[in-house]
Parts: structure tokens; C-alpha cells; sequence
């Protein structure tokens, strides 16, 4: 997603956006060019060069700025707010020139810090996430979430806990990306999954694998019972005052462990097991 905040039609930042959204095209992305608008509109409007946009709410560009890739192709002094809030949700920003680094971008371009944490998996009930749920209650920076949601589990479980839990609730992954979970991965510095599911085969929930893929920490709780390399990977937890423990505490480093666990299920791999096992 390309976000122009700004409101020159002409000159240097609409000629370099206009490049680099047919640029983008021609390397085989499908780039959406948006602007704030006071409210989010269904139809696309004329940018000029042959390229449409869409106005987005502020409210719906956060969002969407935590679902996506986004790049804030340029900002005017209009949109500082709107610029610093999505750069705060994980988006990057083009500075075109040095009198750009104002306050607050200037001190957001330099900061690395990733957000505490995220839930990558279903919203169901072997996946407990109402222990994630309860733990938001207690944590200053809650647990954001992703993933498919049963709507009964949400109804009867999770709304009894927290009637506003889905203020941090981001929705379903866009399915024509497989990436999209370690995208999303990538901004958290932990990946929280709460599953519990007996003789689960193989003992590795994919959630496990994009969090490594992100070099985040794992939390997992403590009846999945990871073993091996997992286990020497994973952090784990037994409810949600555990949690929250570790989700304030600094935790030690395994970025070695993380690299190993994913080295183990390299899908080139594994691949070519199955092609020396089925002799093709």
C-alpha cells in the first residue's frame, strides 16, 4: 500500500510517486495508492497518469497499515499525525528532503523499537485465545491480534471477558499472500499462541515457523509441551498472569535456537525428501 499524505497534485512527490507505482507494476506487485480522506470511500478516484487512488479514513488506514506493507510515499505538513500513527502501526516512509526530518517524523524515522507483541493464530477454542484476551485486561500495550475468527467462540467466550476485546483485532490474513503472518510477524518483537490440541501430528503449528522466520520470541503455553529444538526455542506460559509476565519482561535472546527450528523444516528441504522418497 502506497499512502500519499499530502495535497499537491504536481511536482517532484506526485511525478515520484506516479514512478514508483508503475515501477512496482512492472516488477509484478499490485500496488494501491491511497489518501486520507474524512471518511473511506468504495469507489477509486483519478490520480492523473493513468493511475487511480482511493480516500481511506485515518481509522482505516491504521488498520489496513497493520495488514499490509505500507510505504507513506510522501507527507506535508498537513498529515504529521496521520503520518506518525502509521508509522507507529509498521509502516516505512520515503524522505525526499532533509527539511522533511521535522518533529515528530524525525524521532519515528530513527526508532527500531518493534511493538511488544502478536497473536498470529485462528480465534477459536483449541486455540485459547481468551487467555491472550484476559491478559490484554492487564497489559498497558496489549496483545494484537490476528487470524480467522469462529464467531461463537468470540460471541459466547471472548465478548464475556472483554465486550471491546476487538479494539485490537485486525482481522483474517489476505489469502493470496503467503508471507502475510511473517510480514506481520516482523513488526512484534514476540508472537503469542495459546493453542492447546491434543496429538496434534508433528508437535509444530505453522504460527511457530513465521515467528522464527520473523526472529521474534515464541510464547506458547505450557500443555503444548514443546520438545527439541522447539523446546530449547519456545518460551512458555500456564495463563494469562504468566503471560503478561512475559510480555513485560526482557527475554533472553534465541535467535540461534529460532534459525535452528526453522533450518529443520526448510521447505526446499523437505521437498526434496519427499521427491527421494517417492522417487520422482
Amino acid at each position: 500500500m502506497l499512502a500519499y499524505l499530502a495535497k499537491p497534485k504536481y511536482g517532484g512527490w506526485a511525478t515520484y510517486t506516479s514512478h514508483l507505482y508503475k515501477g512496482l507494476q512492472a516488477a509484478g506487485f499490485e500496488p494501491i495508492l491511497v489518501k486520507q480522506g474524512n471518511r473511506t470511500e468504495t469507489k477509486m478516484r483519478e490520480y492523473g497518469r493513468k493511475i487511480r487512488y482511493q480516500n481511506i479514513s485515518k481509522h482505516d488506514l491504521i488498520k489496513l497499515c497493520k495488514q499490509h506493507p505500507t510505504l507513506i510515499v510522501a507527507v506535508d505538513k498537513h498529515y504529521y499525525e496521520t503520518a506518525t500513527d502509521l508509522i507507529k502501526a509498521g509502516a516505512s516512509i520515503t524522505i525526499h528532503d532533509p527539511t522533511e526530518l521535522k518533529e515528530p517524523i524525525k524521532r519515528l524515522t530513527t526508532n527500531t523499537n518493534k511493538k511488544p507483541a502478536v497473536a498470529l493464530s485462528r480465534i477459536d477454542f483449541d486455540k485459547h485465545t481468551d487467555i491472550i484476551i484476559e491478559a490484554n485486561t492487564q497489559l498497558q500495550t496489549p496483545i494484537e491480534i490476528y487470524g480467522f475468527m469462529n464467531t461463537v467462540y468470540a460471541h459466547f467466550k471472548l465478548n464475556s471477558i472483554a465486550p471491546n476485546w476487538k479494539d485490537n483485532y485486525y482481522g483474517a490474513f489476505p489469502a493470496d499472500d503467503l508471507w502475510a503472518a511473517t510480514k506481520i510477524a516482523n513488526n512484534y518483537q514476540r508472537v503469542i499462541d495459546m493453542s492447546i490440541i491434543k496429538k496434534d501430528g508433528g508437535g509444530t503449528q505453522y504460527t511457530f515457523l513465521e515467528a522464527a522466520n520473523a526472529n521474534t520470541h515464541l510464547i506458547l503455553h505450557e500443555q503444548w509441551q514443546p520438545t527439541g529444538l522447539l523446546k530449547q526455542y519456545a518460551h512458555t506460559c500456564h495463563d494469562a498472569a504468566t503471560l503478561t509476565t512475559l510480555c513485560t519482561q526482557q527475554l533472553p535472546d534465541r535467535t540461534q535456537q529460532a534459525q535452528a527450528l526453522l533450518a529443520h523444516h526448510d521447505a526446499t528441504t523437505v521437498a526434496k525428501h519427499y521427491a527421494s522418497t517417492l522417487n520422482w
